[in-house]
């Protein structure tokens, strides 16, 4: 449901203002309210709906500064992520380079969505890698699939050169370039920003 109301609201089916009425959607989608309030809940936590007293659920859309702040704090994230990986030496490079292949496969095919679910599966394994629980729990709360989503179905931006410019990171953490590892993932995020953010 959570996934089904995100589509929506990314393709523009639902738009920024849209009120959520839980028992519509329930029936839109054959559910008791209960999974929609908590759909909506999550979609709350990461910043797409917004609920007031009184006044329900309305779609709410990230505006382009709060997206900047977002990729310079997940630039340092990702960054110290990659670092760690690298310096386990994780045995993770032949996972990443299969996300890094469907990545590949949903940019020729046009498919922001599935190109953003391979893209977060991709970074969450690196996280994951670090062993650091700490961080995992801080990259969880970032979504980054929804703001991947987000930024490339605002932007029009190459999915293809995004999904290329994994392999040097995927390179980097597998000889242990704990240095390298760290900048190129710094740079693959800030790369990656809105257009409109000051470098």
């Amino acid at each position: 449901i959570r996934d089904r109301l995100l589509a929506q609201i990314l393709d523009g089916t639902l738009q920024p203002g849209d009120r959520l009425v839980e028992l519509r959607i329930a029936g839109d989608m054959e559910t008791s309210q209960a999974p929609v309030r908590e759909a909506l809940r999550e979609l709350e936590a990461i910043g797409v709906v917004e609920t007031r007293r009184n006044k329900g659920s309305h779609v709410r859309v990230i505006s382009d500064a709060e997206l900047c702040e977002l990729y310079d704090v997940r630039a340092e994230l990702e960054g110290f992520s990659a670092e760690l990986a690298a310096k386990r030496k994780a045995p993770i490079k032949t996972e990443l380079m299969k996300h890094v292949r469907e990545m590949k496969r949903a940019a020729r095919a046009g498919d922001p969505l599935v190109f953003a679910v391979h893209n977060t599966a991709f970074h969450r394994l690196i996280a994951e890698a670090t062993g650091n629980s700490v961080l995992l729990d801080h990259w969880e709360r970032l979504d980054i699939r929804f703001r991947t989503v987000f930024n490339v179905t605002r932007r029009e931006r190459d999915l293809n050169e995004i999904a290329a410019s994994h392999e040097p990171l995927v390179e980097a953490i597998a000889s242990g370039d704990a240095r390298r590892a760290r900048a190129l993932a710094r740079e693959h995020v800030i790369g990656n920003k809105p257009d409109n953010c000051e470098s």
